[in-house]
């Protein structure tokens, strides 16, 4: 996308997200879940600029989107609405559209046309300087999609597909379960597979799998969501609701399966509040086997 508007003489102004979601019976599969409307204005100005400028303009730029929106949905909220007026994929939608914005504005960077390098022929393999800055572009605006409850040292250690089952916890929390906010994270945050993780792949009604449901399944190294810290919490809170296995045979297993578990505990009490917190209505009795299992490692002799 930004190839075409560089190579056009464009420059993006404004994005919005539509969503048009539908699991109509006259529409079997999976189709276009949602559309972005671009507004695109000519680019007038020949202006040039380095990547290390860029770099703190993009981060300020998205920064400033996103605090723009979330502040006004607890203004909206504090007035006269319970829901917000801003969901996490209009939030998504508007950072990139901040990065692209600022992008977009320069016609130079570091001495390098960028019309000129958005129409060079692409050699298979080969990873442009235009697809490094929009990676780079993405990354920034997908640092501040942190979910409402998680630490930001926690989400800054946490792998893609952590993100990824985090950040849908905390839709479900709040009764979103459209299809293209699962799709569209999952590529945010660069999950390989997300169906792995998924109980339901359907319109409007999608769904996370919960830690029951995971069990012991996909817990190898090999497997994407398998070695991760989250990953062997929502076993160890399958293993209290089994209601088979002591507390502290629990932990005994934690601490096989975790690496230099006595360093990750704090992260591991606070990603077991966490589940806790956002399962409460939807699955309560994963809800209290997740708080046990965080008082279990808070309250641990060393």
């Amino acid at each position: 996308m930004a190839n075409i508007v560089w190579a056009s003489g464009l420059r993006v102004t404004a994005a919005w997200y539509v969503v048009t979601e539908t699991d109509s019976a006259l529409r079997d599969g999976q189709y276009v879940k949602g559309t972005i409307l671009l507004v695109l204005r000519k680019r007038l100005e020949t202006i040039d600029t380095a990547r290390d400028e860029l770099a703190y303009e993009l981060a300020e730029e998205v920064k400033n989107q996103v605090d723009l929106l979330t502040g006004l949905n607890k203004d909206v909220k504090d007035l006269y609405r319970d829901e917000n007026l801003f969901e996490d994929a209009d939030l998504q939608m508007a950072g990139y559209a901040a990065a692209l914005r600022v992008l977009t504005r320069y016609c130079t960077i570091d001495g390098v046309s960028m019309p000129h390098e958005a129409m060079r022929p692409r050699v298979k393999g080969q990873t442009t300087m235009i697809d490094e800055l929009i990676a780079f572009a993405v990354n920034i605006a997908n640092e501040y999609l942190v979910p409402d409850g998680v630490d930001r040292a926690v989400w800054e250690k946490s792998a893609g597909i952590e993100r990824f089952y985090l950040k849908m916890l905390d839709m479900e929390s709040k009764d979103i379960h459209v299809l293209s906010n699962y799709q569209n994270f999952a590529k945010a945050f660069k999950v390989q597979d997300y169906g792995v993780v998924m109980d339901e792949v359907k319109a409007n009604h999608a769904n996370l799998k919960s830690a029951s449901q995971l069990g012991k399944r996909g817990m190898t190294a090999a497997e994407e969501f398998g070695p991760t810290l989250l990953r062997s919490v929502l076993y160890a809170v399958h293993l209290l609701q089994e209601d088979k296995i002591k507390p502290e045979d629990v932990l005994h297993q934690l601490r096989d399966l975790v690496p230099d578990y006595f360093r990750e505990r704090e992260r591991i009490t606070a990603l077991a509040d966490y589940v806790s917190k956002k399962t409460a209505k939807t699955r309560p009795d994963e809800s209290s086997n997740a708080m046990v299992l965080r008082d279990l490692v808070r309250r641990e002799r060393v």
